[in-house]
């Protein structure tokens, strides 16, 4: 049975996508990055971002995700505060 993904976060750029995927990856989480439409590969290539990035994981693991995405937040919201 193949496995059903599901959107976990929208990414605005490749960094973004890259740090949220980090993040799912080291707490063993798989993800995969997908462009929200077909011109934003165009877009990378021409002006070195593409925008609206979907970040999807495996949708059994999406509340675990949805969870270290915003222990993350706080931390970050708490370091700055």
């Amino acid at each position: 049975m193949e496995e059903q993904w599901a959107q976990l976060a929208e990414a605005f750029n490749d960094v973004e996508a890259e740090i949220i995927c980090g993040l799912l990856q080291s707490a063993n989480i798989p993800c995969r990055k997908v462009d929200r439409d077909a011109l934003a590969g165009a877009m990378r290539v021409i002006g070195g971002q593409a925008y609206e990035i979907r970040i999807l994981v495996p949708r059994r693991l999406l509340q675990q995700a949805r969870e270290l995405l915003r222990s993350a937040k706080e931390a970050e919201e708490q370091d700055l505060g």
